[in-house]
């Protein structure tokens, strides 16, 4: 009986697999079948260059002058991205009079940044990263370059062609609120050894509005920093708070007629829903702020390269030795993540070269494809995964394609 219940279990088992392989098989022999029409497409309308090198931006400069705000997603933790922000906004600075760059920092860690540029005290520098919402560009070699790199450019720049860092986000270090707060009180007894709890934040606030009650823009400053806390208070969702920060900031700076940049993480840059909600972008098109059909976004797709990660966030038998891993990533892992129609862009982009990508040109298959490009497959739920919500809509305009992208290194 056990010998006939082995047998049964190792046929079943035995015909399992054979079906994977078949579905497994099936699935990118349909893949690359059906890859015609895309490949041909993607050869049209992509710029393929060695990782060492710097897009020319032609076709893309092209559609920056029929917009106004252009957006870059990356996926935290690479090399790659870091390399692009600096060169593409040095493009933009020189060649569309780009002068304000929106982040992931909130108002305090971007005053200091501003700082920064001007100074190039890397102590500062470290100082505004220790909190970073971007948990990868802490203590990280990578970011931290990139911010001195963007230092070298801000100060050989004419006095007049300066550029500007704006935080919108939600605040990510309260010791450096405290200390800025610290900074306007004329008679401060605070300890700045630690850093005041949000509504003793407010409460401070409050008295500095007494202080400077004769002082307009001092108090439009803190009305600014008491709204953030209140909202960090509130917990408003982050989105939201990207979003009314980058409103505050849009109008504040006057920035109706002039042409803006934002670097953020992946998901902030699509133009509509995922997983069921609206991230930063779409929230704009949908605003009154007058930027519907002027927003170009720009997504950064890795293959065939490694990211940081926190060992402790990941499974153990993921972990390096050590505070960090160096972990393979790649947009064709079907275990992980594998994007549907990701091989395609792998047939015309060849190893250690990066692709530009126009995804919205007139002849564009992608806009009714319901698979390609928006849907993804995960064996193992490691990472998260988006879930694109409006089918056949253009959340993006351009794709960089990323091939052998080392990892962004943490420092020792």
């Amino acid at each position: 009986m056990i010998r006939k219940i082995l047998k049964w279990s190792a046929k079943i088992l035995t015909g399992t697999l054979v079906l994977v392989v078949l579905i497994y098989g099936g699935f990118h022999l349909w893949e690359y079948a059906t890859g015609g029409k895309y490949i041909k497409y993607l050869s049209e309308n992509s710029e393929v260059v060695p990782l060492e090198k710097n897009f020319s931006y032609e076709t893309l400069g092209k559609d920056i002058e029929q917009n106004q705000l252009i957006l870059v997603g990356e996926i935290h933790g690479f090399d790659e991205p870091s390399k692009f922000d600096v060169d593409f906004f040095k493009y933009l600075h020189k060649n569309h009079n780009v002068a304000h760059y929106f982040a992931e920092f909130d108002f305090v860690q971007a005053n200091l940044l501003n700082d920064f540029l001007k100074t190039g005290d890397q102590e500062l520098l470290k100082k505004t990263l220790r909190k970073w919402a971007v948990f990868q560009g802490r203590n990280n070699k990578d970011y931290f370059n990139k911010y001195m790199e963007l230092h070298k450019y801000y100060k050989q720049l004419p006095e007049g062609e300066k550029f500007e860092i704006i935080g919108i986000d939600r605040f990510q270090d309260r010791t450096l609120l405290t200390e800025f707060l610290n900074k306007l009180s004329p008679n401060s007894n605070l300890d700045l050894g630690e850093a005041l709890k949000m509504d003793s934040i407010l409460i401070l606030i409050d008295q500095l509005n007494l202080v400077y009650s004769q002082s307009p823009d001092t108090l439009s400053l803190l009305s600014h920093l008491k709204f953030n806390a209140q909202l960090v208070l509130d917990k408003e969702n982050r989105e939201e708070i990207l979003f009314q920060n980058f409103s505050k900031m849009f109008k504040k700076h006057q920035l109706t007629d002039q042409k803006i940049y934002g670097f953020f993480g992946l998901s902030h840059v699509f133009q509509y829903r995922i997983n069921g909600y609206h991230p930063l972008a779409s929230k704009i098109r949908m605003s009154d702020l007058g930027l519907e059909n002027k927003i170009l976004s720009i997504n950064i797709m890795m293959n065939d390269s490694h990211m940081v990660m926190a060992s402790k966030q990941l499974p153990e038998f993921m972990r390096d030795s050590g505070p960090y891993t160096k972990m393979a990533v790649s947009a064709d892992n079907m275990l992980f993540m594998y994007l549907v129609g990701v091989k395609d862009l792998k047939r015309m982009t060849p190893e250690h070269h990066k692709s530009l990508i126009k995804m919205t040109a007139q002849n564009s298959p992608y806009g009714n494809s319901s698979l390609r490009m928006t849907k993804a497959i995960q064996l193992l739920p490691v990472t998260d995964l988006f879930e694109m919500n409006d089918k056949g809509k253009p959340y993006v305009q351009y794709t960089v394609f990323v091939r052998n992208s080392d990892w962004a290194e943490p420092m020792e």
